[in-house]
Order: structure tokens, then sequence, then C-alpha cells
């Protein structure tokens, strides 16, 4: 008996059983169930498995969360966008100001009685000429689907800007629209048409004295005639003046030459005030190459096609690296005051051979005077203004004292087609046709 109390003693209490052990895991079971009941509290979060061995293909639309159960909860609620894109909810979201389409000018162009059609142009991108500038009412405006192939009309996305005579009233790239006040404008084309008198008072006030129309800097003769180089040169004297149209120019982009030209129009104000006026912008500042006097789209074209031939001989003709040094200060006639810049071999000989590129098309070359001296012009004072205010002209003694020995270099790496109008850029260049570049 003794034997078989024993046996049942070992039973009921396990040989290799540690009490303590025990009474570790069941705590570690009660602290486990309490972390269970704190987490069903919380919003479930459901971590994307894929993303933990970073192989998620969905990236920022993935609609599990690509975080870790220790960072989900520090981090702000999150929302998405039309795009799918995860943003935090307290993240400004900036949107710009819807803006008019080229479809709308049109229809308000056409269908509004105030705005005369005649007076508006508008510049589109040909696919082969670059932009181009046409009267709006040489456009047929119906479906492409309907015209004949005779009929000049565009597809709506290729219109970069709406001109009211010489001011840009719809620009794509800049986001102006100055013809509804859309894209946060304070303008519309009625106040445009109101106040067009008022914007360009000094040069209407030039061409009613008598004057001359704006042109690119061109040194002309006394009588202000320049000559035609292809053997058209006018009979009858220079009775009947022939303006360039059309230039091509080297573009002043260096802020060292500006910040030098900028230097004497101050030295030329400190003087005289009133020469403000005949001051060159900065953004207008350049080099003349070549004159033409082109008189239809044809002509245009022509000459588009010529640029892109000639770009085969410029390498072979120019330097490997084209850079114009500008060091003297000289003037024309006291009304005209450049920079001259050093002699750069085969820039003449590049000039020559593009003028003579478009002579042999048939296009009209204006070659002014010295046009062998390439020049940088500062200020212009019209003829007729010059003669009859003295005061204005341009004298050594003033311009002279410009602490500048060196004015700067530009590296020149395109060349620039442009109309010879008065309208600008939105930067203030010259309207540009083609930009052709040299390398």
């Amino acid at each position: 008996m003794a034997s078989g109390e024993n046996k049942v003693d070992t039973e009921k209490e396990p040989v290799g059983v540690d009490n303590d052990v025990v009474m570790e895991e069941v705590a570690s079971h009660n602290e486990t169930s309490e972390m269970s009941d704190n987490l069903e509290e919380e919003p479930e979060v459901t971590i994307c498995q894929f993303f933990l061995i970073g192989r998620c293909r969905f990236g920022n639309r993935c609609r599990n969360t690509h975080t870790r159960l220790s960072q989900a909860s520090a981090q702000p609620p999150l929302n998405k966008d039309k795009t799918g894109k995860a943003k935090h909810a307290s993240e400004p979201q900036e949107k710009k100001p819807p803006m008019k389409t080229a479809t709308d000018v049109i229809s308000r162009i056409q269908w509004d009685g105030n705005l005369p059609t005649e007076n508006f142009s508008v510049g589109y991108l040909d696919r082969f000429l670059g932009t181009i500038e046409k009267p709006f009412s040489a456009f047929c405006w119906e479906d492409l689907a309907s015209i004949g192939v005779d009929v000049l009309a565009i597809p709506k996305h290729r219109i970069q800007y709406f001109k009211y005579h010489d001011l840009v009233v719809w620009d794509k790239a800049s986001r102006t629209d100055n013809v509804f006040g859309s894209s946060g404008s304070d303008l519309t084309i009625l106040d445009i048409i109101e106040q067009y008198e008022t914007l360009r008072p000094a040069e209407r006030e030039n061409v009613e004295d008598g004057g001359e129309p704006e042109q690119p800097d061109v040194l002309e003769d006394e009588d202000g005639a320049c000559k035609d180089n292809c053997s058209n040169y006018l009979a009858e004297g220079k009775t009947k003046k022939l303006r360039p149209t059309h230039f091509i120019a080297a573009r002043i982009s260096s802020e060292d030459v500006r910040q030098s030209v900028k230097e004497v129009q101050n030295v030329l104000l400190k003087h005289n005030p009133d020469m403000s006026d005949y001051c060159i912008p900065l953004p207008e500042l350049h080099v003349t190459l070549c004159l033409l006097h082109l008189e239809s789209s044809d002509d245009m074209e022509i000459a588009h096609t010529v640029l892109h031939e000639v770009k085969n001989e410029i390498q072979r003709i120019l330097p490997p690296s084209l850079i114009l040094s500008f060091e003297r200060l000289k003037d024309f006639h006291s009304r005209v005051l450049y920079l001259e810049p050093v002699p750069v071999p085969g820039l003449a000989s590049f000039v020559r051979t593009l003028s003579q590129s478009f002579c042999s098309k048939g296009l009209r070359i204006i070659d002014p005077p010295q046009s062998n001296s390439f020049h940088l012009t500062v200020a212009k004072v019209p003829r007729n203004v010059a003669s009859r205010n003295t005061s204005l002209l341009f004298l050594p003694e003033v311009y002279n004292t410009v602490q500048c020995t060196h004015f700067g270099t530009q590296h020149v790496d395109s060349l620039s087609f442009c109309y010879a109008g008065s309208s600008r850029r939105t930067d203030g260049f010259y309207t540009t046709l083609l930009e052709l570049p040299l390398y």
C-alpha cells in the first residue's frame, strides 16, 4: 500500500515542472490580452504585405498602408487627389485660376460687335517654320474636316498668342488673358481697346510729326535711305525709302554686357534726363547681322527655308565658339550711340554667305552703309527729333566719362529671325519667327 500511495502523489504533482515558469507564462498571456484589447479600440490599419518586402507595384495608388504599424499611428490621416496620389489632409492644395482657351477667344472676336476683326492677329506654331503670325481674318475657323486643302486653317492647340494691333492680349506660354480677364488679370479686351491710344504715345507722336517708324538698330545715310544690295536699288535715286521688315540678329543676354549698357545709359541720363525715351531697353539689345524687306507670307517662308539650308554652312565658316567682345563706345552722327565688337574671324564671311543665299531666292536684302561694322545700339535719337533739339545729341565729352574699359562678352549660340516692327514678346524682345541654333 505504501508503494501505491507514492504513485498517486507522483501523478498529482508532475515531475520537472517549475512553478515560477508557469507564473511567468500566465503573466505574459495577460499582457498580450491587454494589448489586444487596446488594439481593438483603435481603427484597424491594413499594412501592405508587398510593401514590407519591397515589391508593391501600385505605389501611392495602393489601397493598403505603406508603413509599419509603429509608424502608422504617428502619421496624420491621408487622402488622395484625382490622380490617386496620397496627400496629407493638412497640406494646402494650390490651384491656378482657370484660363479661357483659344477657342473662347476666337468666338469672342467673331461674334462681339465691339471687336474689329481686322485689328487682330494670330501667332501659331508651324511644324516646319516655327511660330508664324498672320491676320485673324486670313484664317477659316470652321471645322477642319469640312474645309478644303487650299484654305488656311489650323488646329486650335497650335495657337500661341492673339494680338490687338501690336499688343499681346492672350498668350498661352505666360498664361496672359486680357481678353476675358481670366487667369488673375484685371483687364479685358474692351479695356485694352479703350486704353490703346495712350499705351504708345511716344511712337504715335513720332509718326505724326513726320518721323519714321521704329526700326532695328541700323546706321543709315543722312537722308535715311537704305541701299538694296540685290541690284534692286531704285533708279529714281533716294526719293523712295526702302525700309526693312525683318532682320537676323544675335540677341544680347549676357548680364555683363547689359550692366555695362545700363551704366552708359545712366551717364547719359545724368547729363540729360530727357534721353530716357531714346535709350534702348535692356531686353531689346541685339547685334543686327542682316536686314530684309519681305512683302508677303511666301517671302517669309522662303526666308525660313534659306535659314535651314544655311545651317549646314555654319560650322564650316564660323569659329568653334562665336564670342562677341565689346570694348569701344562710338557714335554715328551724334544720333546713334553704340558698342563696337572686336572683329570676329569668319563672321563677316558668314553674313555675306547668308545675304547671297537670300538674294539667290529672290528676296530683297537691305545693306546699310558700313554693314561690315557690326554694332550694339545703346541709345538712338530719331533724325527729326535731333534736328529740333540738339541737346539730345550724344557728345564724346559726355559718354567718354563712362568708367569702363571693357563692356563684356556675349557667347552667340543661336540667331533670331525677327519682325522689325513695334511688337514685342512677353519677355520684351522683338517678335521672333525662328530661333536658329548655330551649333
